[in-house]
């Protein structure tokens, strides 16, 4: 049962930390000077993020 709480507070703290400093950091960033292949590794740092919160939400209950 602690490891249920303790993931669940984890998950709790990286979707708040994704959501209000790492998308706003991707999006906010000016990359008008950026070549097209700056601009897709900048757009993977974001799916990363994305995958790295499901993975954990899996990992939570057992799945993965």
């Amino acid at each position: 049962m602690a490891n249920i709480v303790g993931a669940i507070v984890g998950l709790t703290i990286g979707i708040i930390m994704f959501a209000n400093v790492l998308m706003p950091t991707l999006k906010g960033t000016d990359t008008s000077q950026w070549t097209a292949s700056e601009i897709a590794m900048w757009g993977v740092a974001g799916l990363g993020g994305v995958v790295g919160i499901v993975y954990g939400i899996l990992a939570a209950f057992g799945v993965a």
